[in-house]
This record gives C-alpha cells, sequence and structure tokens, in this order.
C-alpha cells in the first residue's frame, strides 16, 4: 500500500471480536466530510465543534440504519493525529464494528496502514519519533516496570536526554568553528584540554545509555529463569508453585520432563519468563538425551539459574559445572523437599564460593513453605542490582542503542583527532557526526526506510 498523507485514513482502534463498544477513528482533511455523509444525527460534524461528541446513527447507502454510535469530533491541530479526527463509538461485535467501517472506507476514506496514524502524529510535529515508539512499547507493556519505563519514554524522558546531549554537542562544534576563525590570528577560543574534557564527558553518557538498554530489554522482554537439576529434583514442583497453577506434569518417574516449558510470572512488578527443564542426568533415550542438551542450552541462556537439588542428596555444585554459569548469570541453589527430612527448616543462606558469592534456598516445593521466600529473594536479587534503578533512564528499544554506540564511537574519533593533534575540523567533523547519530533517535533525522520499518511494527488503529 503506498501511504499518501493527503488520504483521510480509518481502520478499528479498538480489539476485534465481541465486546461492550468498538471504536473506528477516521483521520484526515476530509474525516469530517466522510463521517458526515454516513451520520445522522441532530446536525453534522463539520459544523461542529472540536472536544464534542454527538448521538447518532450510521446509515447504509441504501439509508438502512447500521447501528447507533456516538462520534466525537477532534478539530486539528488538536487532535492526536494533528488533523481532523473522528472516533465513532459502536457497539462492540465482529460484524457490527466490521459493517461500520465498511461503511465509512465506502464513504472516502481509505484503510490505515499499521502505525499510520501515530506516524502522522509524529510527521505533523505532535511528538517526535522516540515518543511515537514509546506508544507501540506501553501497548505490549506486560509488567509495571516495562510500562513505568514506556510511560517515561513517552513523557519525553528520552528525548530529553538527547536534546540535552545534542545540545551539548552543538555548542561545542560552535566553539571548535569559532576557534578556526581567530587560529589565523594565532588566537585560542578554548584550551584543546577544556574540550577534550567536554567530548569525554559526553562519550561516557552516551556509553551509559547505550549500556542501560540491557535493563530495558530486561523491562520489556522480561527476566528468563531456567530452572534445572538431576531428575526427581521437584524441577516441576517448583515450577507449579512459583506460578500456582499445576502447569507442569509432575510423577515420581524419572525423566518424565522430556522439553522444556515455559510460563510467565510477574513477581514485584517485575515479568519472568520460568522454564521448567529436563533432569541432568547421564541418559541413553535418546530423546531424553535431547531434552537434556536442550536443557542445559536453555539454562546457559537463562538470565538467572535455579539449581534445583532434593535435600536428601545429591549436590547443586556438581550440577551447576555441568552447566557451567556465564559470569553475568544469577544463579540460586535450592534444595527442596525439606519436608521429609527430620529437623530441616526453610531458610535462605549466602555464602562464598571462591569470588563468587552464592545463594542457597531451603524450601518444599510440595507444601509451599519457603517458596514465597524464594519469589522474594530472587526479586532482590534482580531488583537490587542494575534493575533496581527506576529512577534512572533506560533505552527500550535496540535502534536507540545502536545510534548511541555510534554516537560514543564517533566520540572516541574525536578524541583521537585531538590527541594526535589534528586540526579542530577533523575533530568537528566527528562531533556532527555524532549529533546526526543522536537525530535519529528522536527523528530530527531519518529516512523513509526507517520510518516504514518502526511503524510496521505498530497494530493497525494506532
Amino acid at each position: 500500500m503506498k501511504i499518501l498523507p493527503e488520504d483521510t485514513i480509518a481502520a478499528l482502534a479498538t480489539p476485534p471480536g465481541e465486546g461492550a463498544i468498538a471504536v473506528i477513528r477516521v483521520s484526515g482533511n476530509r474525516a469530517l466530510e466522510v463521517v458526515d455523509s454516513v451520520f445522522r444525527g441532530s446536525g453534522t460534524l463539520s459544523s461542529a465543534e472540536g472536544f464534542t461528541v454527538h448521538h447518532g446513527k450510521i446509515m447504509s447507502p441504501a439509508g438502512e440504519e447500521i447501528d447507533e454510535c456516538l462520534a466525537a469530533v477532534f478539530r486539528a491541530p488538536r487532535s492526536y493525529t494533528g488533523e481532523d479526527v473522528v472516533e465513532v463509538s459502536c457497539h462492540g461485535g465482529i460484524y457490527v464494528s466490521r459493517a461500520v467501517l465498511e461503511t465509512i472506507l465506502a464513504s472516502g476514506a481509505r484503510g490505515a496502514a499499521p502505525g499510520e496514524f501515530t506516524r502522522r502524529a509524529f510527521l505533523n510535529g505532535k511528538m517526535d519519533l522516540s515518543r511515537a515508539e514509546a506508544v507501540a512499547a506501553l501497548i505490549a507493556a506486560k509488567s509495571a516496570r516495562s510500562h513505568r519505563a514506556s510511560l517515561g519514554q513517552l513523557h519525553g524522558r528520552l528525548s530529553g536526554a538527547v536534546g540535552e546531549l545534542r545540545d551539548a554537542l552543538k555548542s561545542l562544534c560552535a566553539l571548535l568553528e569559532l576557534d578556526l576563525d581567530f587560529a589565523e590570528e594565532g588566537l585560542t577560543v578554548v584550551p584543546r584540554g577544556e574540550v577534550e574534557g567536554k567530548i569525554e564527558g559526553l562519550r561516557i553518557r552516551l556509553d551509559e545509555l547505550a549500556g542501560s538498554f540491557r535493563r530495558g530489554k530486561m523491562y520489556r522482554d522480561g527476566i528468563s529463569v531456567a530452572i534445572t537439576g538431576p531428575p526427581n529434583a521437584g524441577k516441576s514442583s517448583l515450577f507449579n508453585a512459583l506460578l500456582r497453577e499445576s502447569r507442569a506434569i509432575v510423577t515420581p518417574v524419572p525423566g518424565t520432563t522430556r522439553d522444556f516449558i515455559e510460563e510467565s510470572v510477574t513477581l514485584g512488578g517485575i515479568l519472568f519468563s520460568l522454564r521448567d527443564t529436563a533432569g541432568i542426568r547421564a541418559a541413553e533415550d535418546p530423546v531424553e538425551s535431547e531434552g537434556i542438551a536442550k536443557a542445559v542450552e536453555s539454562a546457559r541462556a537463562a538470565d538467572v539459574l535455579l539449581v534445583v537439588t532434593d535435600a536428601r542428596e545429591g549436590s547443586a555444585e556438581q550440577v551447576s559445572d555441568v552447566i557451567g554459569p556465564r559470569e553475568d548469570q544469577e544463579v540460586l541453589y535450592v534444595s527442596n523437599k525439606i519436608d521429609i527430612v527430620p529437623g530441616m527448616s526453610c531458610g535462605i543462606t549466602h555464602v562464598r564460593s571462591g569470588a563468587r558469592a552464592q545463594t542457597h534456598v531451603a524450601l518444599s516445593a510440595l507444601t509451599g513453605e519457603g517458596v514465597h521466600a524464594l519469589s522474594e529473594e530472587i526479586v532482590r536479587i534482580v531488583a537490587g542490582g542494575e534493575l533496581g534503578r527506576e529512577e534512572s533512564l533506560c533505552i527500550l528499544s535496540e535502534r536507540h542503542a545502536e545510534s548511541l554506540k555510534r554516537g560514543a564511537r564517533l566520540l572516541d574519533g574525536a578524541l583521537q583527532s585531538l590527541r594526535s593533534g589534528l586540526t579542530n575540523e577533523f575533530v568537528a567533523f566527528d562531533l556532527r557526526e555524532a549529533l546526526t547519530a543522536l537525530g535519529e533517535i528522536t527523528g530530527e533525522v531519518t529516512s523513509e526506510d526507517v520510518l516504514n520499518s518502526i511503524f510496521s511494527e505498530f497494530c493497525i488503529g494506532k
């Protein structure tokens, strides 16, 4: 579909299916005229003021009533898209909403492309590109943390930070260009050491922002937790206990779990993706062996690893050695089945093994004793580190992170030019390129291909 900004567009803005109401959004220079041609109320929408709601009926071209509805009028530029907008609220339902939409489309509107309403909001200056992307992130938010991070970006936290960085770079470029003007007279406007310090400070800030993408990605996608250990250690029982539902099959037969099972749960406002994996042991069955190989692979890829063993036997460290946890991976050692060990009670202990601290949790997945403490400990470990810095800005988009990394590399180039004694023209060139990289985040510098890529990920109607 060729996207023409002068077209009047329409789409269902609510999820398809049965519900109390459905909303059809119409935007463009002819939005009021198009809806007027099928809307019958006490007056015309074209003569109505903005921010008003009108009761009426949607009529077919043959004069038959399709539905009773409300039409909300928003006049340019005080609308979501910056254009004239009408939002028709009709009764929910697949047939009714589709019939109303098709009637509006037949009256002169075009079906909206994915994200086209938000794209028009960006093009009409209602929001910058980072805030437009935050709309999709907010809709897709699956936890309180991702919701708050998306809302902060929507309210301009990222664009404000990028704006400050761009302003600082513009000031540096202006100083360097002024210095060039006075160079022939042998005068120095700003010492090169001062310029170097300013560039170094900006580069550090870009590195910090780019590095926050790991935290933002976890907010956005959730934190993966792999439950691993030998057969019959109670991994599936713990999986069910953490979910508070019987999702995994639990039997006394070793090797019941052949493939991993994955479910999501929110703990402490953070989205976790739990994986119950096959028991790790030497197996002759080729199907079970494949499951074990997948279990090891899944465990190594997880953000958090729960190594579960029967409190009566086995060593959690042995299982951990087979997996080989990453340096940046959080590992908790869980002793399960304390309910059948005389004198053993639930609890959490922290010990140090070499250079690495270890967390040991004793619990009973069967009775639930200690499971809540484990949940709290997982949240504490995750939120107590980098993820706990909720007050700080974090990057949610890989596109933004790459632009920041490219900007940091360009500032490294400017520092190298400065330190090697090259003239200010070379330094200023890298600074201007860094400006361009940051401008791509907010859309001050962009291309049609980038816009197509970003907004194609949006739902139709937003």
